[in-house]
């Protein structure tokens, strides 16, 4: 069943961003076996390789974990298990929003958003814009500009992502000429335009690897990326674009009891409370930016209306 856009939005404005969840009682302590932590990408990418960081971290805390893949269908397999997940707190979810909010709006997939119970955010993953140093295109002006007067091609991360969304506001806000050319992941998308087979591609704060060959023109975010401190926002560059920055975060599964759920936001702020892990995400382009869990419903809500704002464009 869809969501209906006020039922959500109230949802997820409800009180300080815990759900309401019934008074379950059980019979041990807490926690008295291993967390088993949802990852829906494959190993040795960003959101496995950042949450394996974490784990010795959240050990100190108490609690241990194992890493179970759940790949497929940009995660909504994963979701959809992880959904049905017994109450216990025992079950959490590395994700990357609005991810989960395009799955349900653009794949209508069989999950309830306003059942995940957002526990810590580590992570603002924000998209630029870049070119290769041989393009004729030097600044944002002259990319807009281009796409004025005539169709430019445009590398995506993915049909129905992030990028995707990010992308199609820019088209629709400046009445750009973009031709959205899809492929399944950064690397995919940055060979092809150095290849010169897309004139331009949207990539993520880890883009920064390939700053020897590119020209990154801005960044979709409200502050500078701390990645790329000399590439200035798209605000500042007078243009009024929301940033669809994929936050990184995790979730508890629906219907964890409130003190469970206490327990899980504490251990996870004390992990990230130590200057080690912060400096070990840094290795890996990973610039810790802590968010609670009513930070992070407030990121959902807000992509929850873009999203089905350009569900229009992005289901074309």
């Amino acid at each position: 069943m869809e969501i209906r856009r006020r039922k959500f939005l109230g949802t997820a404005l409800a009180s300080a961003g815990l759900a309401a969840t019934p008074r379950i009682a059980f019979p041990q302590a807490y926690p008295s076996q291993p967390l088993k932590w949802i990852i829906y990408q494959s190993p040795g990418g960003l959101i496995d390789t950042s949450t394996r960081l974490i784990q010795p971290f959240l050990k100190e805390q108490g609690f241990s974990s194992a890493l179970e893949y759940v790949r497929g269908a940009s995660g909504r397999i994963a979701r959809s298990q992880f959904s049905r997940s017994k109450p216990d707190g025992y079950t959490i979810m590395t994700e990357a929003s609005p991810e989960e909010v395009l799955g349900k709006v653009v794949y209508n997939a069989d999950y309830k958003l306003d059942e995940f119970q957002p526990v810590f955010g580590w992570f603002i993953n924000a998209f630029n814009l870049y070119v290769t140093k041989a393009s004729p295109i030097h600044t944002l002006d002259d990319l807009v500009k281009t796409a004025r007067l005539r169709r430019m091609t445009m590398a995506t991360i993915g049909k129905g992502g992030p990028s995707h969304l990010q992308l199609a506001i820019l088209k629709n806000r400046l009445k750009l000429d973009l031709q959205f050319v899809h492929f399944d992941g950064g690397a995919a998308a940055y060979t092809a335009v150095a290849g010169g087979h897309v004139e331009a591609g949207v990539g993520g704060s880890s883009s920064v690897q390939w700053a020897d060959n590119l020209k990154f023109l801005t960044v979709f975010r409200d502050t500078r990326d701390p990645g790329f401190p000399d590439v200035p926002t798209i605000k500042q560059q007078g243009h009024d674009i929301p940033p669809i920055n994929e936050v990184i975060y995790v979730n508890a599964s629906p219907g964890v009891p409130q003190e469970r759920f206490a327990r899980l936001v504490g251990a996870f702020t004390k992990a990230f409370e130590n200057p080690e892990l912060i400096a070990q995400q840094k290795k890996i382009n990973v610039i810790v930016t802590p968010m609670n869990s009513a930070q992070l419903r407030s990121v959902v809500q807000k992509a929850f209306e873009l999203a089905n704002e350009y569900k229009p464009i992005l289901t074309e």
